[in-house]
C-alpha cells in the first residue's frame, strides 16, 4: 500500500512555526495558491513546483508571488528541491513518483488540507463537518452546509468543494462551523486531520488509474476517521463493504445509516419518511423533497444526522426539505416534451452514480452513455439496463468498449457526439419515456468538464426536442 501518511520524527513542524521554514509547493491550482499565500503570511520560504511552463501560470499571479519572495521551479519537478525542503505541501493528484523522493528523505508530505488544519484554532478543528464518498459528496455538503444555515449557524463551505480551507484561515472570519468536502487524494496526505463528524456516504470503483486496487482506495477513504477522538462521530453505511477490513481506522463514535430499516441502523429511509434514532425517534416526511432518486434521499438522510449531532434543531430539518433544490447536471430534470422527460446527469462520470440514477428513475429509459472510459468495468449496469432500460445510446471514446459490456442487453445505438446521441434518442422515444443523460465516463473525450457537457445538453433538449414533438411552446421546461 502507498506510504502516504508516514509518520515523522518529533522536530519536523509538529509545532506550527514555520518562520524561516524551506516549503515546496508542489501544483501552483487553486489549492496551491491558496497555500502558498498561506505559508507566506506564516513567514516561510516557498519555493512552486509547477509542472506546467511559466507561460501556462498566471502572470499576475506569477509577478504578485514573486515579489513577495516566492521562487518558480516550472517545466518539471526537481527531486534536488524537494529533498531539500524541510516541508512539502503537494495538491491533490499530484504522480506518485514524483512524491517518492521526498518520502524516502522522510521530509513532512501535506496536502493544503492538512497544513490548514494545523493552522486553526482548537474550537476551530472541534467544529469540523467532513464529507467524503465517491458519489454524492458536493450535493451532500451543500446539504450539511445549508441546513446548518437554517439553524442560525455560521458557516464556511470549502475544501474539495471549491474553496480551499487555507483561504477561511486569510480571510480573517469566524464562524461556527465548517463544512468541508475531502476527496481521496486529499485524505493520501493527512495526518492530524480530525473532524468533529466525519461522514463517509460510499465507496464504488473510481480513480483506479490512480490506486492499485479497490481496498488501496477504500484504505484513504477510511483515513478520514484516523484521527477521531471517542467523543466525535463517524457516519458509515451500514454494511459497508470494507468496513471490516479498515475498521481499526475507525476511532470515534459510529452511527450507521441505510436505505431501508434493519438492526443497526441509526438512521434510515421508510416509504416516504426519514427517520433518525437518536435519543427518540425523530421522523421527517420526504413528500416535499424535490431532488430525484433514492440516492438522493439517502444523502438527505446523512445531512440530517450529521447536523442534529451537530447542534441543528428540527425545524431547520425541515425546511431543509422543503427548501433544498440541489445542483445542476446531478438528475437535473430539463424540461417535458411531446409526452418525454429529459434529465441532465452529466455529474455521473462513474459506473456508480449511473447505477444509482437508474434505481432513481422509472422505467422505460432511453440512456445516454459514454465519454472518456475510467479504467472500471459497466457490467454492474446489467441487471438495471435489463430492468429499466428501452434504448441504450453509446457515444465518445469509451462506447466501444461499453458495447462490448452492455451491447446484447436492449436495442443499441453507437454514435460519435452528443448531438447524435440525442437525434437517435428523439427518434426512438414515445410518450411516457425518459430520456436520461448519465455517462458512467468522465467528459474529457469531447468537453472541457462535466458542467460543460450538461450544459450542451440542456441547450441541445430545448433547441430541438419541442420542434422535433412539434410543439409551439417549451411547455414543462424546469431550468
Amino acid at each position: 500500500m502507498w506510504a502516504f501518511g508516514l509518520k515523522h520524527p518529533e522536530d519536523t513542524l509538529k509545532v506550527m512555526d514555520l518562520r524561516g521554514k524551506r516549503v515546496v509547493v508542489i501544483g501552483f491550482g487553486k489549492s496551491g495558491q491558496a497555500a502558498t499565500r498561506l505559508l507566506l503570511v506564516k513567514g516561510a520560504e516557498v519555493i512552486v513546483s509547477e509542472s506546467k511552463g511559466r507561460e501556462d501560470l498566471p502572470p499576475s499571479y506569477l509577478s504578485s508571488m514573486e515579489v513577495q519572495g516566492v521562487v518558480f521551479e516550472t517545466g518539471g519537478h526537481r527531486p534536488d528541491t524537494l529533498k531539500k525542503a524541510d516541508l512539502i505541501v503537494t495538491s491533490p493528484g499530484v504522480p506518485k513518483d514524483v512524491l517518492l523522493p521526498a518520502l524516502k528523505e522522510g521530509i513532512p508530505l501535506w496536502g493544503e488540507l492538512e497544513l490548514a488544519f494545523r493552522l486553526l484554532r482548537e474550537n476551530e478543528r472541534e467544529n469540523i463537518v467532513a464529507i467524503t464518498g465517491t458519489n454524492g459528496k458536493t450535493t451532500t455538503t451543500a446539504m450539511v452546509s445549508e441546513l446548518l444555515k437554517l439553524a442560525g449557524f455560521k458557516v464556511f463551505t470549502g475544501g474539495n468543494y471549491g474553496i480551499p480551507l487555507s483561504e477561511y484561515i486569510l480571510s480573517g472570519i469566524k464562524v461556527d462551523k465548517l463544512v468541508l468536502e475531502v476527496s481521496s487524494f486529499q485524505l493520501e496526505t493527512v495526518e492530524e486531520f480530525s473532524p468533529k463528524i466525519g461522514l463517509l456516504l460510499n465507496i464504488t470503483p473510481d480513480h483506479l488509474d490512480r490506486y492499485s486496487s479497490m481496498n488501496e482506495y477504500a484504505y484513504y477513504k477510511y483515513r478520514l476517521f484516523e484521527k477521531q477522538g471517542e467523543k466525535d462521530f463517524a457516519l458509515l453505511p451500514l454494511k459497508e463493504p470494507y468496513f471490516e477490513t479498515f475498521k481499526s481506522l475507525v476511532k470515534g463514535r459510529p452511527f450507521f445509516f441505510s436505505e431501508k430499516r434493519e438492526k443497526g441502523s441509526s438512521a434510515f429511509i421508510e416509504g416516504d419518511k426519514a427517520i433518525l434514532l437518536l435519543q427518540d425517534e425523530e421522523v421527517y416526511s420526504l413528500r416535499s423533497f424535490r431532488l430525484l432518486g433514492l440516492h438522493n434521499r439517502v444523502n438527505l438522510l446523512c445531512a440530517l444526522l450529521a447536523c442534529r449531532l451537530m447542534g441543528a434543531d428540527r425545524r431547520a430539518c425541515e425546511r431543509l426539505i422543503e427548501e433544498f433544490v440541489g445542483f445542476p447536471h446531478r438528475l437535473e430534470p430539463v424540461g417535458t416534451f411531446g409526452g418525454v422527460t429529459f434529465v441532465n446527469d452529466s455529474k455521473a462520470t462513474n459506473v456508480d452514480a449511473t447505477l444509482q440514477a437508474l434505481r432513481g428513475l422509472s422505467p422505460p429509459i432511453i440512456l445516454i452513455l459514454g465519454g472518456r472510459h475510467k479504467g472500471s468495468t459497466y457490467s454492474p449496469l446489467r441487471h438495471l439496463i435489463k430492468e429499466k432500460v428501452k434504448t441504450l445510446i453509446l457515444m465518445g471514446e469509451a462506447r466501444y468498449t461499453i458495447l462490448e459490456d452492455l451491447g446484447e442487453l436492449v436495442e443499441t445505438y453507437v454514435v460519435e457526439d452528443l448531438p447524435q446521441a440525442l437525434t437517435i434518442a428523439l427518434k426512438v422515444s414515445v410518450p411516457g419515456d425518459v430520456v436520461l443523460l448519465s455517462p458512467a465516463c468522465s467528459s474529457y473525450d469531447q468537453f472541457r468538464d462535466y458542467q460543460e457537457r450538461g450544459e450542451v445538453f440542456r441547450e441541445l433538449v430545448l433547441k430541438y426536442a419541442p420542434k422535433f414533438y412539434g410543439e409551439t411552446s417549451e411547455r414543462e421546461i424546469f431550468h
